[in-house]
């Protein structure tokens, strides 16, 4: 966490490979902190990404030695019980829906601390990526505070409810290769190479078929209670894609034995050249 007085944090958005946009935090000094400023650059930047039609992948990650810090101490700290801390919470709500309900697919690119909101954040990514140096953890109670950032709903749902509520009572970190271990992230690669192997994932998302690719986020994200709730969801989604240009695509390059090009089905429908 950022103690009062840090600089801003920018964020820089650039576009790699097709379809991907990487999302870059930069703030040495206040190693990341989600304050109230970041919290709005983030939204800003991601629903730029949302908006733009050639982005179909979005890569969060940053230039400095942490990923993100959590909150600001500094912030914290001038809070009392009351309306005002009731608003601030919810602002941080705002931005962990608008991840969580992201239309296009996130890859966290994890180095360093990675720690409370920010561990928070790369939680709500469909996919995390860390180098070697990553520690994550989840000190809220140490701080006097229980859980944020949706850390409560998205850590079950990595490790399980049991894992889950050790880590938090406990406020236990955890090393890349533990969290590899345990499910917490899903992939660890060297320091040096972490930017291009979270791009590289990114890559294979942004050539994915972009509805059914949502499709299927949203039914992962929804955990039904019941077999037939999954099953109903299912039919529902499935039935959708069906005759659809990106079926005909997939099919076609199955029968061919060559690469889907799911890139061209968009340029068809939207009348452009393929």
């Amino acid at each position: 966490m950022r103690s009062k007085g840090g600089s801003a944090l920018a964020i820089t958005a650039t576009d790699g490979a097709t379809g991907v946009r990487r999302l870059t935090l930069d703030d040495p000094a206040g190693r990341n902190a989600l304050d109230a400023e970041a919290r709005q650059a983030l939204t800003a930047a991601l629903r730029a990404a949302f908006a733009a039609p050639e982005v179909r992948a979005i890569v969060i990650g940053t230039s400095c030695r942490n990923f993100s810090t959590g909150g600001d101490i500094g912030q914290i700290t001038q809070h009392r019980a009351g309306q005002a801390a009731l608003a601030m919470m919810r602002s941080v709500g705002d931005l962990a829906l608008l991840l969580h309900e992201s239309p296009k697919p996130l890859i966290a690119a994890v180095r360093g601390h990675c720690v409370g909101a920010g561990a928070g954040l790369a939680l709500l990514c469909d996919t995390i990526v860390c180098g070697r140096s990553a520690r994550l953890g989840f000190p809220f109670l140490k701080l006097g505070l229980v859980a944020d950032f949706g850390v409560t709903y998205s850590l079950p749902r990595r490790i399980g409810g049991p894992a889950a509520r050790r880590t938090l009572l406990e406020g236990l970190s955890y090393t890349a290769e533990d969290a590899l271990a345990i499910g917490l992230v899903d992939h660890c690669v060297e320091d040096e190479g972490l930017d291009a192997a979270a791009e590289e994932k990114a890559a294979l998302l942004a050539d994915a078929p972009a509805p059914a690719l949502l499709q299927m986020r949203t039914l992962l994200r929804a955990e039904p209670a019941t077999l037939a709730a999954a099953l109903e969801a299912e039919a529902l989604n499935q039935s959708l894609c069906f005759g659809s240009a990106d079926v005909a695509e997939g099919v076609a390059a199955l029968l061919e034995k060559r690469p889907a090009d799911f890139h061209a089905t968009v340029a068809r429908a939207e009348g452009a050249p393929s």
